[in-house]
């Protein structure tokens, strides 16, 4: 395959990573913004981040059986698409209308450029995983912090996420199938239940996170601003601890890093239900950016490279991202002012159990 063909890949996998990235930094923001709008519980509103990665899973779901047939484009345009329906919506249906179809290209960009990239790149290929999800923390950074440069107004975010993606999508057009394995339906895997049942846990406490986070902060006094301020340095130090697992990774045991993140987890959750929901919250950005990485590359290892196992890894998570808000948003307020950290710190602390209970089979 010609460099340039490759060097045009990645960096069409790079700046959509950028954007699916801001989708998920914006959407915590948003769901307060969408309450006081629509005059919604927070219960309901919190269907927004539930609904947005039900459209990711179904682009999973729809990589795992025509990921052979899409290229880049397919996904960009539904960002695009969603993004724009998101600036419109005078309705809260529309408002979740507009999250599934942008969540359909949020999946689907997940599920085509991690495995691809891989392929692509072979022996750097880890490295290169390492940097999709570097820009999508950049992302996330940037979305909050835009939304509040612009006096808390959600459209132009979501008009700037259109345009970007706009743009990626004319970039992509030479991309065609590249990267895609040579192996068009797999040779067949056995699912490892135990890492994808932690895997379901730990991405649901991530995404609860980013997509609750703003709204548990403003319960527990914080203001709508600060709020989106801390929710952006949630996201830097998920940005920072990324770009360092792009140069140790290789050195640490890919379990290790996972028992370690759910850990921390649960140590930053008690301190913000018992201490400071503001100064325990930023730090949650470092478990939640040793996630990912931890649950992939060991569930990979497990399950084996037959090209269904990633889109497989990615639908489990996203299963507990589905699950997990609107249950927190259910219960947190019976819990007090702090209830969302109580229960993040509560299901954290059972999942450090239940890691470090099957640590020895994980490892081998």
């Amino acid at each position: 395959m010609a460099a340039s063909t490759k060097s045009v890949f990645l960096l069409s996998g790079l700046s959509s990573f950028v954007i699916i990235g801001a989708g998920a930094g914006i959407f915590g923001p948003a769901v307060p913004v969408f309450e006081a709008q629509f005059h919604l519980t927070t219960a309901m509103a919190g269907w927004l981040v539930s609904t947005l990665w039900i459209g990711c899973l179904t682009g999973v779901v729809l990589m795992y059986f025509k990921g052979a047939l899409i290229t880049p484009r397919l996904p960009l345009f539904m960002m695009a698409l969603g993004s724009v329906v998101l600036a419109l919506a005078p309705l809260w249906p529309v408002v979740l209308a507009g999250a599934v179809v942008y969540g359909i290209g949020y999946g689907s960009v997940a599920a085509l450029f991690n495995p691809r990239v891989l392929t692509l790149y072979r022996e750097t290929g880890a490295s290169k995983v390492g940097m999709l999800n570097a820009l999508y923390s950049v992302g996330a950074i940037l979305a909050p912090y835009a939304f509040t440069l612009v006096g808390s107004d959600l459209r132009p975010v979501f008009w700037a996420m259109a345009a970007i993606s706009a743009m990626i999508w004319l970039l992509s057009g030479s991309i065609g199938l590249a990267g895609l394995a040579p192996e068009a339906h797999g040779r067949g895997f056995k699912p490892h239940l135990p890492i994808l049942g932690l895997a379901a846990l730990a991405i649901g406490i991530e995404a609860s996170l980013a997509g609750l986070g703003p709204a548990a902060l403003i319960r527990a006094g914080v203001s709508e601003q600060t709020a989106a301020l801390l929710l952006s340095l949630f996201f830097v130090a998920q940005l920072a601890t990324r770009v360092v697992l792009i140069f140790v990774t290789h050195r640490l045991p890919d379990f290790a890093i996972f028992v370690a993140a759910v850990a921390l987890a649960s140590l930053c959750a008690l301190g913000a239900a018992l201490i400071s929901p503001a100064f325990f919250f930023p730090p949650m950005g470092i478990a939640a950016g040793l996630f990912f990485q931890g649950e992939y590359v060991t569930a990979t290892r497990k399950m084996g490279d037959d090209p269904r196992v990633s889109p497989v890894i990615l639908a489990v998570g996203l299963v507990g991202a589905i699950v997990s808000p609107p249950i927190y948003a259910r219960f947190m307020d019976n819990f007090g002012p702090h209830g969302f950290f109580w229960l993040v710190a509560a299901v954290a602390a059972m999942t450090t159990a239940l890691s470090m209970m099957s640590y020895k089979a994980m490892m081998r």
